[in-house]
């Protein structure tokens, strides 16, 4: 029994200590197995360490290189804008250069077409002027001749009265000699006032063109001059306007810049901090957590970056819309600005144009009021010639119509009785026509009436026929006489 404890107490020794040994085994795995996880910890931990410093970099690289692709879009985009505006200003000069021309030849044009229209009436005018000149020349050399002939033929009466008129005639040449007089002062009078009032008018005519011209050329001056101020002032405008938006622009780019920078360095020490705090921390926890919560970490700052970087591309483009609507509005108000300086200067333009077309209008309404006293007189003298001649024809007219009525009367009556003849010469051959017929007809009818009543009396007696046919024969020609009287009074 002894033996049998001891034997159990050896072999327990024997156990346990196999026990032991195999714990301190176990437990010398365990540590080398700890040693090995931690070497292995720390070499990933370095790894990691490394991995977020090449990605800090790269993202970094990224950073730069999208700023430096934004930029260089900035400036594309700049360049194309100011690209664009210099291709629209440069079309808009070369469509105003091409307004100005078209208009200065529309002008030049109307110039000399007023020119050629006012060279033409001078024409016709001085043509005109001349012919009447010509037709009163030759008047008062009809009128002359007219009055030396009666001189002459008044002086030859005088000598041939000269006995028995001798002082009466002496009067009556005294008297003649002083209306003589008289009428030839009338007539140079006339003649000085007609030539002094062509004169006048002709001057009027040339100062009228004259200051026309030089209005002309005034009007044309000014507005040279105000398309020229009003050019520069635009131009000058325009340049002081972009200078400004460009200085505002750096200015915004500059102070962006530096706000970026700041953000960044800010970010930049967050994450260092955040860094050192989770390295800290992620020595005490499994490689799979610290995984997850880097993966977690990256996710969370890309969506950060994004939504950052969305919101300042909304500001950049709100500013960007904020100042085209600022320059619309500064443009549009000094369009209307410019159009009311435009239309307030086209007033005063139209109202020294009205004033002036109605000093014209009444200068040819006085000369047109001239003319038409003139073209009445010449007009009342055409109408006195016209009405002799009218009256001269009317009454040769009349004479031939007169002369034309009585042949178309002598015509007509010859017609007529023609007509006539042959109609009595119709209704005669129509009558006799008719005659024959109806005698034909009743000797048809007696020939009939004779032998039916033979046939219905074959047997009669034979002296009874005779007076039956005589009696037949009677009725017949009393028939045909009633039918010749009927057609005769028809």
């Amino acid at each position: 029994m002894i033996h049998e404890k001891m034997e159990a107490k050896r072999i327990a020794r024997i156990a346990l200590a196999e026990i032991r040994a195999f714990l301190a085994e176990e437990e010398e795995e365990k540590e080398a197995a700890w040693a090995s996880k931690m070497k292995t910890l720390e070499v990933a931990q370095e790894q990691l360490r490394e991995e977020r410093e090449r990605e800090a970099e790269r993202v970094e690289k990224e950073k730069e290189e999208k700023e430096k692709l934004e930029k260089e879009k900035m400036e594309k985009e700049k360049a194309e804008k100011e690209k664009i505006e210099r291709e629209r200003m440069e079309k808009e000069r070369i469509e105003r250069e091409k307004a100005d021309k078209e208009r200065m030849e529309k002008e030049k044009a109307e110039k000399e077409r007023m020119e050629k229209e006012k060279a033409d009436k001078e024409k016709i005018e001085r043509e005109r002027m001349q012919k009447e000149r010509m037709e009163r020349e030759a008047k008062e050399k009809a009128e002359k001749q007219r009055l030396e002939q009666a001189a002459r033929e008044e002086r030859e009466r005088l000598e041939r009265e000269k006995i028995e008129k001798e002082r009466m005639e002496r009067e009556r040449a005294a008297k003649e000699k002083e209306e003589k007089e008289r009428l030839e002062k009338e007539r140079l009078e006339r003649a000085e006032k007609e030539k002094i009032e062509r004169e006048r008018v002709a001057k009027e005519r040339e100062r009228i063109a004259k200051e026309k011209e030089r209005m002309e050329r005034e009007k044309a001056e000014k507005e040279r001059q105000e398309k020229e101020r009003l050019e520069k002032e635009r131009i000058a405008k325009e340049k002081a306007e972009k200078e400004r938006l460009e200085r505002e622009r750096i200015a915004r780019e500059r102070e962006r810049i530096a706000r970026e920078k700041e953000r960044q360095e800010k970010e930049r020490a967050e994450k260092e901090r955040l860094e050192r705090e989770r390295i800290a921390r992620e020595r005490e926890r499994l490689e799979k957590e610290r995984i997850a919560r880097e993966k977690a970490e990256r996710e969370r700052l890309e969506r950060e970056r994004i939504a950052k970087e969305r919101e300042r591309i909304a500001r950049e483009k709100a500013e960007k819309e904020r100042q085209e609507k600022e320059r619309l509005a500064k443009e549009r108000a000094e369009k209307e600005r410019l159009e009311r300086e435009r239309i307030a200067k086209e007033r005063e333009r139209i109202a020294r144009e009205r004033e002036r077309a109605e000093k014209e209008r009444l200068e040819k309404e006085r000369i047109a009021k001239e003319r038409e006293r003139m073209e009445r007189e010449k007009a009342a003298k055409e109408r006195e010639r016209l009405e002799r001649e009218r009256a001269e024809k009317e009454r040769e007219r009349m004479a031939k119509e007169r002369e034309r009525v009585a042949r178309e009367k002598e015509l007509m009556e010859r017609q007529r009785l023609a007509r006539e003849k042959a109609l009595r010469e119709k209704m005669e051959a129509e009558r006799l026509a008719k005659e024959r017929a109806d005698r034909e007809r009743n000797a048809a009818k007696v020939d009939v009436n004779r032998r039916e009543t033979l046939e219905r009396k074959p047997n009669a007696s034979q002296p009874k026929a005779p007076a039956a046919e005589g009696k037949t024969e009677r009725v017949s020609v009393a028939a045909v006489r009633r039918e010749k009287t009927a057609v005769g009074g028809k």
